[in-house]
Parts: C-alpha cells; structure tokens; sequence
C-alpha cells in the first residue's frame, strides 16, 4: 500500500489507492490512516481531510488542491509515467456495466 505522510503535521499517513472504494485495512484504522485526501501540485504535498478540511487552496503555497481519483493515485505511485497496461485497464473499468455481466471469466 503506497502511502505518503500528511503535511498538517497529524499522525496519519495518508493511503494512496487505486481503489475508488479504499484500501480495507487503510479504512479500518482511521486514526492511523487516511484514505480522503488532497493532493498539491505545485509543492507535491498531501493533505488528510482531517487537517486541509473543505479548503481550496493549499496551506502552504497557496496552490489549488486536488482531489483525489483512481487516474491520480497511479500518477502519483508511477512518478508520472503510468504503464500503459494498467492505464488502459482503468480506462475500461470506467466503462465496463457489470449488470450485463453473466458468470464465467
């Protein structure tokens, strides 16, 4: 579980995860994780939402904040040069309807 520390100063860590739904072991540790999060570009800090709350912009530059989705945490795990078999498959998961899904492979 890639994970980054929170800029507020707070004891969480702040888990990066592809899955839109969290990591499980991440979100049942509240107080030691963060699975809600803002992300600065411009000085590359992250924020819980404990610490950064509703806020827009970033408390120590002033950048917008982001925040978080699945194309993100691969971004930021991958340095910015996502591998394009898992960039592909994130981009049909967004497409996939899983009702229409019949058993089998």
């Amino acid at each position: 579980m890639p994970i980054a520390e929170c800029a507020g100063g707070c004891p969480r860590v702040i888990s990066l995860s592809v899955d839109p739904a969290g990591n499980p072991v991440a979100a049942a540790q509240p107080e030691h994780f963060a699975t809600h999060y803002r992300h600065c570009p411009a000085c590359r800090r992250f924020w819980c939402e404990r610490c950064v709350g509703e806020a827009l912009a970033c408390i120590r530059c002033a950048g917008p904040l982001e925040s978080p989705t699945p194309r993100h945490a691969l971004d930021i795990i991958f340095g910015g040069r996502i591998p394009e078999g898992l960039l592909a498959s994130l981009d049909l998961k967004d497409t996939e309807d899983d009702s229409k899904r019949r058993g089998g492979n």
